[in-house]
């Protein structure tokens, strides 16, 4: 742990110490005892209260001095929290009138002194960064300023936020007709606005996310909504990559993506046949292992040019940004371990290096490599514990 860290660490201690003893001080003034309540301590420097199940049931919400000195006592809320985000506000509910099974209350907003700034009219609102909230009614979502106005319509059915661009990635989910079953298909409209609400641009892809880099959109033009998991090892058709100002960098046409520096790395599955051989060594304690044969890679820079034609079995970033590690023959194959990501490799073939200009460095020759920070080896010849037997006849080329 460096000193800084430590220092840190250190900070952080003393303040949970410094809440733990004014907590004890509330109880011990207040006749309370921890489990008999939910409470926070706002960095303004109070302490808020709810006791729940209170005289006829109600929730009693107390606003306490660090001194335990009661400023306000109440039972007109239902619960009353704070934001992540350090802003002069607090987030309160309600009971509604004919609460659901699912939706018992409404949220609004209290300033310090227990004021409403916003009735609870909302399902839920939270701070979704430092200047705005995130407000949802019978799930659509909208998008409230600072000063509580209404900045995105409340019709969306998730909105993230970009804090690298600034952009509100807002989601409406549209009706795209039947399929051969009979059941509906869903699409996506996504709709890119400014920190103020200002519209930007709408984008007609099933699914848009930033797995690959939070400066540019992951694009995925496959009609219908993608609701599953995806990370940047998910082998979805039609992955494409847009800049910030919304121009094509790489064409929604691949599986896979792998972005590096300079250079994107592009996997077309084309007719790629699927295996599942558990009984190799790769795939030991694999929770998900299956191998591809057929697709290939290709090189794009960042300028949108494809400049290493879709030609590789498997490509691979090295630590020189300028030089790809190839294996023309190889067979890719896909390892899960259990609870840990997935990952994208290559075994058997044999391995070379070439450039950026797609000129032959290291003949793929070498049935193995060991890659370092500042080199790479590559050899014939190993022990199961990976040591280079033929270290006099292996190739080490430096970066």
């Amino acid at each position: 742990m460096s000193p800084e860290e430590l220092k840190s660490f250190e900070e952080r201690q003393n303040e949970m110490q410094q809440t733990r003893d004014i907590f004890d001080l509330i109880c011990s003034r207040l006749n309370l005892k921890y489990g008999e309540f939910f409470g926070f301590r706002d960095t303004r420097g109070f302490v808020v209260l709810n006791i729940y199940n209170d005289k006829g049931g109600k929730t009693r919400v107390l606003k306490v001095s660090e001194t335990a000195e009661v400023l306000f006592d109440t039972h007109k809320y239902y619960s009353v929290h704070h934001t992540q985000t350090k802003k002069d506000i607090l987030f309160f509910s309600e009971l509604r009138d004919k609460p659901e099974i699912y939706k018992t209350t409404r949220e609004g907003v209290l300033d310090e002194n227990f004021e409403i700034l916003v009735p609870a009219i909302y399902d839920t609102v939270r701070d979704i960064n430092e200047d705005s909230y995130l407000v949802v009614i019978d799930d659509y979502r909208g998008i409230l300023n600072s000063k509580f106005e209404i900045i995105i319509p409340l019709k969306y059915s998730e909105i993230e936020y970009n804090k690298t661009l600034k952009i509100f990635k807002a989601r409406e989910q549209i009706h795209k007709g039947k399929d051969e079953d009979g059941d509906d298909l869903e699409g996506s409209r996504y709709w890119i606005y400014d920190q103020n609400g200002l519209l930007l641009q709408t984008l007609e892809y099933g699914l848009v996310n930033f797995v690959h880099d939070p400066n540019l959109y992951t694009v995925y033009d496959i009609g219908v909504f993608y609701s599953s998991y995806v990370d940047n090892t998910a082998m979805i058709e039609q992955q494409g990559l847009l800049d910030q100002h919304f121009s094509i960098i790489i064409p929604p046409l691949y599986n896979l993506i792998s972005k590096g520096e300079k250079f994107i790395l592009v996997y077309e599955k084309r007719n790629a046949v699927s295996g599942h051989d558990y009984e190799s060594k790769e795939a030991e304690g694999a929770e998900c292992y299956y191998t591809l044969d057929g697709g290939k890679w290709g090189v794009y820079d960042h300028a949108g040019s494809l400049i290493i034609s879709i030609q590789y079995n498997w490509i691979d970033h090295t630590f020189s940004d300028d030089l790809f590690l190839i294996n023309p023959t190889g067979l890719m194959y896909y390892y899960q371990g259990e609870q840990e990501d997935g990952v994208w490799c290559a075994k058997d073939g044999f391995w070379g290096l070439i450039n950026s200009n797609n000129e032959i460095i290291v003949e793929p020759v070498y049935k193995h490599y060991q890659m370092y920070e500042d080199r790479i080896i590559f050899y014939n010849r190993q022990t199961v514990n990976y040591e280079i037997l033929d270290i006099e006849d292996a190739l080490t080329i430096y970066f």
